[in-house]
């Protein structure tokens, strides 16, 4: 039987798109030097590291007894994460978009939230805007004797497209309890969230396959760009821009008055009116 096929998903990477790099906020306040945290991954990086393993693994080297971050736990991330400040307009913007769904009564639409990150997954749940998502997917650390001791879960560039799919597919993200379910084949009309009717708003070349999966299919990509850091328009379209991994190239202000926060609005409006022309169809 066909999938309704009336939600928009709007997939947000997390640092740097929704906040400031969560991860250089929390080095800063146990007084770690970032830039030098930062230049040792680049470092593993270049060695052969995975550059996800390579961060992870020194933000574990600063934990224990002694050490800067202490006894850190993924309690303790949530807590840091409570203090995070977002970027104008969120979540302003989220609860705005979903009273557009609500407007549109024939198809009965919704507008749904995700975050994938390469970030951590505790600071984000524990962050004031996680009740806004339904699904969120970062890195996660696993404890001993309360302390957050090894790696369970990472999230690489490509692995960010794995939950791209199991929302596609609806299988609930992060589908952990079922890590290969993902692959299984799902029809077309039987997936609940089409390609088509996603966003993806990211800031880097970590999200650049998710850009070029969703863009590919027939949904909207937006790259995002911090005008406060030197040099960082000229990256972002070096890198995003000008090779078309994205439609758009803005700061990452979400109120309705600016630039991202007016397009967002737009294109959920655009598919909005979208829905409601395949169910008319369809009468």
């Amino acid at each position: 039987m066909s999938a309704p096929q009336n939600i928009i998903a709007i997939i947000f990477d997390f640092d740097d798109t929704l906040t400031d790099d969560s991860t250089t906020q929390l080095l800063t306040q146990h007084g770690i030097d970032a830039k030098a945290f930062w230049r040792e991954c680049g470092e593993m990086a270049s060695a052969g590291w995975d550059p996800t393993l390579a961060y992870t693994k020194r933000l574990l080297d600063h934990v224990g007894p002694g050490k800067p971050l202490g006894e850190l736990s993924n309690a303790g991330l949530r807590e840091f994460g409570a203090k995070l400040r977002f970027y104008p307009g969120i979540p302003q913007v989220f609860k705005e978009l979903q009273r557009f769904a609500r407007e549109h009564a024939l198809t009965n639409p919704a507008v749904e939230y995700y975050v994938i990150s390469g970030g951590l997954e505790e600071v984000i749940r524990g962050s004031g805007i996680a009740p806004y998502f339904s699904g969120i997917c970062g890195c996660r650390f696993a404890e001993e004797n309360g302390v957050i001791r090894y790696l369970q879960n990472a999230v690489s560039f490509t692995d960010k497209t794995r939950y791209v799919f199991e929302i596609n597919k609806g299988l609930g993200v992060p589908c952990r309890e079922r890590p290969y379910a993902v692959n299984e084949h799902v029809p077309d009309d039987e997936r609940r969230i089409p390609l088509r009717n996603m966003i993806y708003i990211g800031d880097g070349l970590t999200d650049v396959p998710c850009f070029s999966l969703i863009r590919k299919n027939g949904g909207h990509a937006f790259g995002v760009f911090e005008p406060r850091i030197e040099g960082s328009s000229k990256k972002a379209w070096e890198k995003l821009a000008a090779p078309q991994r994205v439609t758009t190239l803005n700061a990452p202000r979400f109120r309705k008055t600016d630039e991202l926060g007016a397009i967002l609005r737009a294109t959920v409006q655009s598919l909005l009116v979208q829905l409601d022309s395949r169910t008319k169809q369809t009468l």
